[in-house]
């Protein structure tokens, strides 16, 4: 009988306990599942819209990029030889200091071809103590295939105050153009400016 007791006090739980709790822990498992599967879903979402703005950034860029170059077009709808398709600068942290990028653009004649090379220089006019002066503030090496991007800084004396800036473009065998902008226009300008017409 001891025997017998000793048997009954360690029988196993009921069925229905034993099925409520494998019904909790599966609840607990599908429970912790599901919210793996919406963690990896909010970083999926997370990392599409960064793709989704990144392609509407880049989009948005070729965009201003083919304005710009159509921008070169001449009022007869011919492509001149060289221009600047845009140019800007940005003040930098020291006085005096702006950052300057630009892009240089050829298109060849049919006859043609081979990389344009010559010198660049940039020009800035304005005044210091009341008097107008010219300063050339870079001089850079022309090697033109098709387009060239510039970018450089630009350091102005102190008390100097520009008014104008200058490219003077001077291919190799060719006669020089020289490109005249505002200077606040292109510091103001926010994206880079479509080039100005070449002085005559």
């Amino acid at each position: 009988m001891l025997g017998a007791t000793a048997l009954h006090g360690q029988s196993a739980a009921p069925p229905q306990a034993v099925t409520a709790k494998s019904a909790s822990t599966a609840l607990r498992e599908e429970n912790a599942r599901l919210r793996q599967l919406q963690a990896i879903d909010r970083e999926a979402q997370a990392t599409l819209r960064e793709r989704i703005a990144g392609l509407v950034a880049q989009n948005g860029e070729l965009t201003r990029r083919l304005a710009l170059l159509r921008g070169v077009l001449v009022p007869d709808g011919q492509t001149p030889e060289l221009g600047i398709a845009e140019l800007l600068l940005s003040p930098q942290a020291v006085e005096g200091q702006f950052g300057y990028r630009m892009l240089l653009v050829r298109v060849p004649p049919p006859a043609s071809g081979g990389t344009l090379n010559g010198r660049v220089e940039v020009h800035s006019l304005g005044q210091m103590d009341g008097q107008p002066l010219e300063l050339r503030l870079a001089q850079l090496r022309l090697v033109l295939p098709r387009l060239q991007t510039l970018a450089g800084t630009l350091a102005l004396p102190a008390g100097f105050e520009p008014q104008r800036l200058q490219v003077v473009l001077q291919p190799r065998g060719q006669a020089e153009q020289v490109f005249d902008f505002a200077w606040q226009d292109l510091v103001a300008a926010g994206p880079p400016m479509t080039a100005a017409t070449p002085l005559p």
